[in-house]
């Protein structure tokens, strides 16, 4: 599928930095999953969420070299370039028995972490990972378990989400971001990210907010609608397509 350009160029730019700034060979492969490969991007809401493979575990001054090329790319785009950097071998494994690795981060920080999340990535990545560089992801073993990424789903609604919207339910207007794209952000993607993980725990398919928003107008009670044709409005105002400093409410534990 063609990528968006703003995501095409993205991708382009941290390879020739790769290119430059990396010890020769390290990087092997870039890979894309999330919203953009179910052929949805909202150029003021989405992330590019991209997975790296590395020809081996990172020594110390590589590490360092890898936090200066994101550092790099930080300063070149607002739009979040977020993913780990692990061996195409680890693909293979259960994602949960991974040592930690190199991962950007939420926080625009590169971090040495161990990220259950995970468990969502090698999933997207089986079921329409985007290859930009690197062996094509059909020639690479991906680990999948579908009763695994089920009761990961299940935990993640009842505890990260289920704390998201507790605290919604709490806040006040001076809680909220004082910027309205910030706060149409906020509302959108904690509406819309919940509802794409139960599309998933019942039709057992991944897909992207916008479909999952839809999906649920048809399949949830009427009393749901005005706050879900809500999120779909605030997503679609922000250039939503379906080709190609965030609030606290994050995907960081969530799905992209």
């Amino acid at each position: 599928m063609a990528l968006p350009a703003p995501v095409l160029d993205l991708c382009d730019h941290f390879l020739v930095l790769a290119e430059r700034e990396l010890p020769a060979g390290l990087l092997t492969g870039l890979y894309l999953h999330g919203g953009v490969v179910f052929g949805e991007w909202a150029p003021q809401e989405s992330d590019v969420d991209f997975l790296a493979t590395l020809a081996h575990r990172p020594e110390p001054a590589e590490v360092e070299a890898l936090r200066g090329v994101h550092a790099q790319m930080a300063a070149y785009s607002s739009t979040r370039f977020d993913g780990p950097h692990v061996l195409a071998a680890d693909l293979a494994c259960d994602p949960r028995t991974l040592p930690p690795v190199p991962e950007m981060i939420s926080t625009r920080k590169l971090e040495i972490i161990a990220s259950p999340s995970r468990m969502i990535t090698w999933h997207e990545l089986a079921q329409a990972g985007i290859t930009v560089a690197g062996p094509e992801l059909s020639t690479l073993q991906i680990w999948t378990d579908k009763q695994a990424l089920h009761d990961y789903t299940v935990d993640n609604l009842d505890t990260y989400w289920r704390r998201n919207a507790e605290g919604l339910t709490r806040a006040t207007p001076a809680d909220l971001p004082a910027d309205e794209r910030e706060r149409d952000y906020l509302l959108s993607h904690c509406i819309l990210a919940s509802v794409r993980l139960h599309h998933l725990l019942v039709t057992g398919e991944m897909t992207a907010k916008s479909r999952a928003g839809r999906w649920a107008l048809t399949h949830y009670d009427e009393r749901w609608h005005r706050v879900l044709a809500e999120g779909l409005h605030l997503r679609d105002a922000s250039g939503t397509s379906a080709t190609p400093t965030r609030p606290t409410c994050s995907e960081t534990s969530g799905t992209s």
